[in-house]
């Protein structure tokens, strides 16, 4: 995952935690088709939250922060997590 998305290798704790959290919404044979996610809490899980591990975004910079009107309202930031 960190290959693949080319960041750092001090993020390997980031990425294992977000191959644990995959692993834990992805159906496994002994389960008879369901998620242990599904087996654990008793309904299917939500997974609209999900984004790609490395993938490109956004970040607001509340006005606060910003110096004045022609200056940068949003950062560019690595998804690396939920």
């Amino acid at each position: 995952m960190l290959y693949t998305a080319n960041v750092s290798l001090r993020y390997w704790g980031k990425a294992f935690s977000y191959a644990v959290h995959i692993r834990s919404l992805s159906a496994m044979t002994g389960l008879d088709g369901i998620v242990p996610y599904e087996a654990w809490i008793g309904h299917k899980p939500d997974v609209s939250h999900l984004r790609v591990f490395g993938s490109l975004g956004w970040a607001h910079v509340p006005r606060q922060v910003c110096r004045g009107k022609l200056e940068s309202q949003a950062v560019k930031v690595w998804m690396l997590s939920w």
